[in-house]
């Protein structure tokens, strides 16, 4: 995500804070101090230079201490005297915004929090060098170093209670905050800000007998607060805008030194059920605290504290296992137990019984751990083959992905996200949650923890080198460093960086270390981020992957270092992403990827807003398990893209695989296999950008489809691409209505992809159903069964008025206000047109047609399809791919097949 506008209103602390012992049990103390110096050795090395050149070289023992070099300090000591004297203007913003990068990551080096706006204050000013209030934020964010740096006690002490909490739990905490060294005067206060991505309840101070009431009480009984509101951006805030946020103001007295405030959150004093936890379990649930000294608006933050939060009650049960073995091949099923939110669930767990191909297989016993292994599996025959796993008593049941075993696997399927995030730029969580999550909960055999780089700062570009090598497990796990390279679209868009090794290009002063990342800061168009990964590493070892959120430019694209784009996520399905891609000629594969913000790379739900649907994976053909294996896989575009089902696709031309470049022929050989984690519906093969042949394996058999009783599906579905070109992506499209059968009577209702808890609804009435759900170039659906069909029965829909929503700022075209509409499918119409076709209706919006549908369909259709086609071209280039989707409205899109022709270079 970008965009954001920084303002002084905005700053806070990173997760990263040194812990210091408490004398308290329980709670944790975190001290916001620069390691080693005391506040008045504010000159460090420059003073210690001074007084040796005056005969005192006994003050070089204090210099030593210096989180600075010599020369950074002089040049420091200038900085913060050019900011008292004058503020910053165009003509000084870049010297000043250089020195104050290097002071930052010279800070951050130390182990301390730095506040998180600290690194975009110099991307407001060097990236986006006209961006309105970035020089007054550098200004602010010099001033804000300058206390820490010559005052490193000033702004006190935090401790809470860190849990663990029930997701979606009623609880009561407290966060108690000490009075550093400086008073808090008269106006001043604490801001209880607010993550904008965890959805916990929404704070309030008003009302003490209803949910979320947050209290204040002081130490000091000659103080008084007073419950006001301020307007607040940021991540703790409106994110791209400013949302009222609770501030705690002092009306009386005075907080001195050593004085306490508590912040209750969920105080049940008044009768309050307490403070409705996030849905999202993590090991760092932020609930941010501000303080102002002296009422002047600037809010300094208080070091984030690491609130754990765990899951809930079972309510689902997930397999995973290799999607292609050999013939008695030993390998393991990993069940891993969720609640509602794909959350680990808690408490006592029922005994499982594991299925394959409906057969009982294998048993767990019950207990609290909610992840299991059935170990030393071995097939004998080659086929296809379906786990199942079901609870004792049959309410839960679940699935695993589908297992290929075959005589000689000369390819297998490997899954990976290379595109998720944590609590080290916008999102929640800490690098050890993310890559534990992906290595134990999601069971990927790759990933890549791909941060913002205009949040990153050196310490934390360290720490995640160091989380590839702690985590990477040869043969079963391999974790790639990486960073998402952060422009608007205007400059390029968001393209994720790989590298093959966590150590490429280790730098001379520290052996070991990584290079220093090619960053927006400093390289802040696409041209120079493709010339300066090229100058820093060889091209071979490095992967640029571009992604629709922020629209990558199409129209450039780098052959060296360039081959997959990414086409689906959580923020939607870009089909056209990559599409318009090859229509420029590039040789380029897909992937998808979840870009989670939570640390739950590679097994997501939605998280609502601009995230609404569950994370895509990416899937990689190869030979065997590596580093190498995998990374060169990619390089050589033999991958494909689902949206998060695990789908087996194979696919060829003239027996040349997904990725590659067939010899020129006249005749091509089109071949494919589809093998389900639901009944395939449609499977459509691509040339240049067109429709070249498809198939619709659910649609009912004639002879039903005549029998006007049974199984019908109505679809809702709406494009992506954006209105103009290089604009940003179609927001999401919610659907809210009734729908009303007439004329028949229905038998049983079922929402398809109704996944967004937070914006789907689903309720039936007799005949009528009250729904809402959300589509972005993805479809949505409703599966019904009806009897008692007349001969004019017909599905009435009534839609309510909506707007557009999510998504990174459109540039030409702003979301648009949906209209309310009323539309009617005829089930006589849909007989008439024949088994093969559907009944659809269009809602003309600008440059875009939505679609409502209606089909006839088998529910029972088949879970492995394979397809052959001839197709012949005189064309030297042509390409082919192809899409697969399934009744569930998972999808997955292969890359790229090229036939002749020449590759760009």
């Amino acid at each position: 995500m970008s965009g954001v506008l920084v303002s002084n209103a905005m700053v806070r602390f990173r997760a990263r804070h040194r812990r210091q012992p408490s004398p308290m049990t329980g709670p944790t103390v975190t001290t916001i101090r620069a390691p080693g110096r005391r506040p008045t050795l504010w000159g460090g090395a420059l003073l210690a230079a001074l007084l040796c050149a005056g005969g005192l070289c006994a003050s070089l023992a204090a210099a030593a201490e210096d989180y600075l070099t010599p020369a950074q300090r002089a040049a420091v000591q200038s900085l913060k005297a050019q900011v008292a004297a004058a503020a910053t203007t165009p003509s000084t913003r870049g010297e000043r915004a250089r020195v104050f990068h290097d002071w930052l990551n010279a800070y951050a080096l130390t182990g301390q929090g730095i506040p998180v706006n600290a690194t975009l204050a110099v991307v407001g000013t060097l990236t986006y060098n006209n961006r309105p209030g970035a020089d007054a934020a550098l200004d602010a964010m010099i001033r804000e170093f300058t206390l820490l740096d010559e005052a490193p006690d000033a702004v006190g002490t935090l401790r809470a209670d860190l849990g663990p909490f029930p997701a979606r739990g009623f609880v009561t905490l407290r966060q108690t905050y000490t009075v550093g060294s400086r008073a808090i005067q008269r106006s001043g206060g604490l801001l209880v800000a607010r993550h904008f991505m965890p959805r916990y309840g929404a704070f309030q101070a008003t009302d003490p007998a209803a949910d979320n009431y947050v209290s204040i009480a002081a130490s000091n009984p000659g103080v008084a607060f007073t419950a006001d509101q301020v307007g607040y951006g940021g991540m703790h805030g409106g994110f791209r805008g400013s949302a009222p946020t609770l501030f705690f103001r002092l009306t009386e007295g005075e907080l001195t030194p050593g004085d306490t405030v508590t912040i209750t959150y969920g105080d049940r004093a008044g009768g309050s059920r307490g403070f409705e936890m996030s849905r999202i379990a993590s090991d760092r649930m932020p609930l941010p605290l501000y303080v102002d000294l002296d009422g002047s608006g600037h809010f300094l933050t208080l070091p984030i504290q690491p609130i754990e939060v765990v899951g809930g009650p079972v309510a689902g049960i997930h397999g995973f296992a290799p999607s292609v073995v050999g013939v008695n091949e030993p390998f393991d099923l990993h069940v891993r137990v969720r609640d509602r939110d794909f959350n680990r669930a808690t408490g006592l767990l029922p005994g499982w019984q594991v299925l394959l191909d409906g057969k009982p297989y294998s048993t767990l016993p019950d207990g609290e751990e909610p992840m299991r292994t059935v170990a030393g599996i071995k097939l004998a025959e080659p086929g296809v083959y379906r786990f199942s796993i079901r609870s004792d008593r049959g309410q839960i049941v679940g699935t695993a992905n589908p297992v290929l075993v075959e005589a000689n696997p000369q390819t297998r399927v490997y899954w990976g996200d290379t595109h998720g995030h944590s609590g080290y730029a916008e999102g929640v969580g800490t690098p050890d949650r993310f890559m534990r999550w992906a290595r134990d909960d999601a069971r990927l055999d790759f990933v890549t923890h791909s941060e913002h780089d205009i949040w990153l700062d050196a310490f934390e570009w360290r720490t995640l080198a160091a989380k590839v090598t702690d985590y990477d497990r040869p043969g079963s796990f391999v974790a790639y460093l990486g960073y998402e390279w952060t422009v608007n679209n205007t400059q390029g868009g968001h393209h994720n960086v790989l590298f093959r090794s966590p150590y490429e290009g280790a730098a001379s002063a520290q052996p070991g270390a990584p290079r220093r990342i090619v960053n927006a800061q400093f390289f802040p168009t696409l041209s120079q981020l493709h010339a300066g990964l090229r100058a820093h590493h060889p091209p071979r070892d490095v992967l640029v992957i571009p992604h629709a959120h922020q629209a990558g430019d199409y129209r450039l694209g780098d052959p060296a270092l360039e081959p997959l784009i990414e086409i689906m996520s959580q923020h939607g399905d870009f089909e056209w992403f990559g599409r318009a891609y090859l229509r420029q000629g590039h040789r380029v594969g897909f992937i998808a990827a979840s870009d989670n913000h939570l640390s739950q790379p590679g097994y997501t739900m939605p998280q609502g807003g601009s995230l609404s649907q569950r994370g895509g994976l990416a899937a990689v053909l190869a030979r065997e398990h590596g580093r190498d294996a995998l990374f060169n896989a990619m390089r050589e575009r033999r991958t494909y893209a689902t949206s998060g089902e695990r789908m087996i696709l194979r696919f060829a031309v003239n027996d040349t695989s997904m990725g590659g470049q067939g010899v020129f022929a006249e005749r091509r050989a089109i071949t494919g296999r589809v093998i389900g984690t639901a009944p395939i519906d449609t499977v459509t093969v691509f040339r240049n950008d067109e429709v070249l042949w498809q198939r619709r394996y659910a649609d009912a058999s004639p002879a039903s489809a005549t029998a006007r009783d049974g199984g019908y599906r109505v679809t809702f579905q709406s494009p992506s691409r954006p209105a103009q070109r290089g604009d940003n992506p179609r927001g999401w499209r919610h659907w809210v209505g009734t729908l009303t059968v007439r004329g028949a009577q229905i038998e049983a209702a079922t929402p398809v992809n109704f996944e967004n808890l937070a914006a789907s609804r689903f309720a039936t009435d007799g005949n009528a159903i009250r729904f809402a759900t959300l589509t972005r170039g993805n479809s949505s659906s409703i599966d019904l069964t009806l009897r008692d069909v007349k001969r004019g029965a017909r599905i009435d829909i009534s839609l309510e008025p909506a707007r557009e929503f999510g998504g990174a700022p459109q540039i030409w075209r702003r979301h648009a206000a949906l209209p309310a509409s009323r539309l009617s499918l005829s089930v006589q119409d849909l007989a008439r047109t024949g088994a093969a076709n559907a009944v659809a209706k269009t809602l003309p919006s600008e440059s875009w047609e939505d679609s409502v549908t209606l089909r006839r369909l088998d529910r029972d259709g088949p879970l492995d399809v394979r397809f052959d086609i001839d197709d012949s071209s005189t064309n030297q280039g042509d390409y082919y791919f192809v899409r697969a989707t399934q009744t569930n409205d998972a999808t997955a899109w292969s890359s790229p097949v090229w036939i002749g022709g020449y590759p760009p270079r």
